[in-house]
């Protein structure tokens, strides 16, 4: 398993060494991504993310990496991407599947396995099946899952300050789960949220009920059966 590297400035293009590649919308999924990966024991899957090296960041470019990829098709057995649902699953979904090219072919859903003659292809939209929102809104249900009353405090600070009345949901999913790592994180109260899954940062179990969806979808995607 070959996780990328942090906005390198090199330049040079990721390079896969596994069969499978997750291309994850930024650095926070991959972070969460390649935990999961190690925790489920799943060795031929790399993990990779638009860079600013990339010349653009976020979703937009995602099907600039996959195009990558398409060139090295001989050497893959497939392509996942892992990216958020935002307000639109159904538009998000869409908009992940122009990022394939030959040979890779689009699934026709989000969260299905597309199993061609050699190429396997998926989208998982976080939170997950079923929810709009992005990384944060699946992260915090984790954090409800281990810690029931972990947000009380965190959901009284928004509402003393009267600042976010017209905050969208995905700007306040940050903000409380930027306040869980602030007060739970005590090796760093500023940790990003790909490094959650390190041992002196952790917030979180990775074996979180919460990342069971994801988890199963890589294991299905990583297995050669059928492929």
């Amino acid at each position: 398993m070959k996780c990328d590297d942090k906005s390198s400035s090199d330049g040079k293009p990721f390079e896969p060494e596994s069969p499978y590649v997750v291309v994850c919308e930024g650095f926070h999924e991959m972070g969460l991504v390649c935990a999961l990966l190690t925790h489920l024991q799943i060795s031929n899957c790399d993990v990779t993310y638009p860079k600013r090296s990339d010349g653009i960041m976020g979703k937009e470019a995602i099907g600039k990496l996959v195009g990558l990829l398409a060139g090295r098709a001989s050497k893959l057995r497939g392509v996942l991407i892992v990216t958020d649902a935002d307000d639109d699953p159904l538009a998000s979904f869409t908009e992940a599947t122009k990022a394939f090219v030959d040979p890779f072919k689009p699934p026709t859903s989000s969260y299905v396995i597309h199993k061609g003659k050699k190429h396997k292809t998926g989208v998982y939209l976080t939170p997950g099946r079923g929810k709009t929102g992005e990384l944060e809104h699946l992260l915090l249900e984790a954090v409800l899952a281990e810690n029931p009353k972990g947000l009380e405090c965190i959901d009284k600070l928004g509402e003393c300050t009267s600042t976010m009345a017209d905050w969208k949901p995905n700007k306040i999913a940050k903000m409380r789960m930027a306040c869980y790592v602030a007060s739970h994180c005590k090796n760093d109260p500023c940790c990003s949220l790909a490094y959650l899954w390190a041992k002196k940062n952790k917030v979180l179990d990775i074996a979180n009920p919460a990342f069971a969806e994801l988890g199963d979808f890589l294991v299905e995607f990583a297995s050669d059966e059928d492929s």
